[in-house]
């Protein structure tokens, strides 16, 4: 059988309560008893249940984080330093992985199941979930998002890094762009909506466009799909992350262009392959440290009952330019042109 307090107790010759408060940081209990008591649950093998006293108390300890799957592999460090930060509150996080919204729901169910004391949702949460949840008064917190009139959340200024993007390209003197959207995404909107916003002020055009879904294939299957149409030429590409770019950085260097022809290419998030020697492109890296410091606060805070405003905290993101060409700017191969003629 599991060791439990009680048989602590009887070897150090104290009370239960006693144990418990020896295992309880800032509790009174006097030197010599402690040592004692810690002496005889080391001999006996015992650990206090944790998650049992939280509960006890009417308090876990623990939130949850609702996020797509597609978020933790392409950014596993979103994870890690919501994980950090919430770890130095003591405060632990429950990972619920989602592929899509409709799964939603069932994450809300387990998080009231495990009676987690709150939420951090990294993905869309319908109006009937977030009423589910106020009703059982477990707060929520949107990350990478908006929030509502009653939930508060911290995002990074995504439109601001569409501009700061465009403004990028227009001062090296691109005039002529191809975009590459997202579908069903608010990241992706709210980072175009910045970019359409700075090219229509410096009346620049844009030649091409396509709608993808986060992926390379879908970067490097815009451009060769843009040829295939006879679409315009462009000196500027501008895509909705950096995966998406960097696949139709690569397409851009399989078709080839003039060797004195440049063209800008463009994503967001700054992951590693963005700094890439083969890969070089202007990106934009989120302040995802800050980020995850401001939602453990927040969150502390709400669990506390500290903060009774749906507070949103918006961060700037970090123009990352391609080091290895001015202007975020690549040569292609010789001898082939990217027109309708190709």
């Amino acid at each position: 059988m599991r060791v439990n307090s009680h048989d602590v107790a009887r070897a150090a010759n104290v009370s239960p309560s006693a144990v418990s408060r020896a295992f309880t940081p800032g509790a009174s209990v006097a030197p010599e008893k402690r040592a004692r008591i810690l002496a005889a649950a080391r001999e006996l093998g015992y650990r206090p249940n944790v998650m049992a006293r939280a509960i006890a108390k009417g308090r876990s300890n623990v939130a949850g984080l609702i996020m797509f799957g597609e978020t933790n592999r392409h950014h596993p460090e979103v994870l890690l330093a919501i994980s950090r930060s919430f770890q130095t509150r003591g405060i632990r996080i429950m990972l619920f992985i989602i592929e899509h919204t409709d799964e939603v729901e069932e994450a809300v169910e387990n998080v009231l199941s495990y009676q987690l004391d709150g939420v951090i949702a990294a993905a869309p949460i319908p109006a009937a979930d977030l009423a589910t949840l106020a009703q059982a008064e477990v707060p929520v917190i949107f990350y990478n998002r908006p929030g509502t009139q009653t939930c508060a959340a911290v995002s990074c200024d995504h439109a601001g890094a569409g501009r700061a993007v465009a403004a990028h390209m227009l001062a090296a003197g691109h005039r002529s762009f191809a975009l590459i959207r997202a579908q069903d995404s608010y990241v992706a909107a709210e980072r175009m909506r910045g970019v359409e916003a700075e090219l229509a002020g410096a009346k620049a055009k844009v030649v091409a466009a396509s709608v993808g879904d986060f992926a390379y294939e879908e970067g490097f299957g815009a451009v060769n799909g843009w040829l295939a149409k006879g679409k315009a030429s462009f000196t500027a590409l501008i895509a909705a992350n950096d995966m998406m770019a960097i696949g139709a950085l690569d397409a851009l260097v399989a078709t080839g262009r003039k060797s004195e022809e440049q063209i800008a290419v463009a994503g967001f998030d700054g992951i590693d392959a963005s700094r890439w020697q083969s890969h070089r492109i202007i990106s934009v890296r989120q302040p995802i440290e800050q980020m995850a410091e401001a939602v453990a606060d927040m969150m502390h805070k709400q669990m506390d009952g500290a903060m009774s405003i749906a507070e949103y905290r918006l961060f700037p993101g970090q123009l990352q330019p391609a080091s290895s060409v001015e202007g975020g700017t690549i040569k292609q191969r010789p001898k082939k042109e990217f027109s309708a003629k190709h």
